[in-house]
């Protein structure tokens, strides 16, 4: 299951890279592609959930999942500005990502060790 769970979040992180450089280069993108990445996103967050609570996971595996948690609700605060048809502020982005993208490298460390 984590390695599911590791391989959503991979497939949500490229999305979500994607989506901060054409945000940061201000190039329009449907929002329905914002709405897809939360989705995969969530649904990465949900199946490592399933898996930490499932079963004993070491401390990279659980920090993970801590950390997705905060990127869920950084993930909202993005949500909110995008529906009020205004970008979201670029520090909110990046911290929205470098928080996900460090919970994907100790999700990934907590797996492979």
């Amino acid at each position: 299951m984590l390695w599911i769970a590791l391989a959503v979040l991979a497939v949500a992180a490229i999305g979500g890279v994607t989506l901060a450089v054409a945000l940061i280069r201000r190039r329009p993108f449907p929002a329905s592609v914002g709405y897809l990445h939360g989705a995969v996103g969530l649904g990465g967050v949900v199946l490592l959930a399933i898996a930490v609570f499932a079963h004993s996971q070491g401390m990279p595996v659980n920090s993970a999942l801590l950390l997705f948690s905060l990127a869920v609700v950084g993930g909202v605060f993005n949500l909110l500005f995008r529906l009020q048809r205004e970008p979201p502020p670029a520090f909110m982005v990046i911290l929205h990502g470098g928080v996900a993208l460090v919970g994907l490298a100790l999700l990934l460390i907590g797996i492979a060790g």
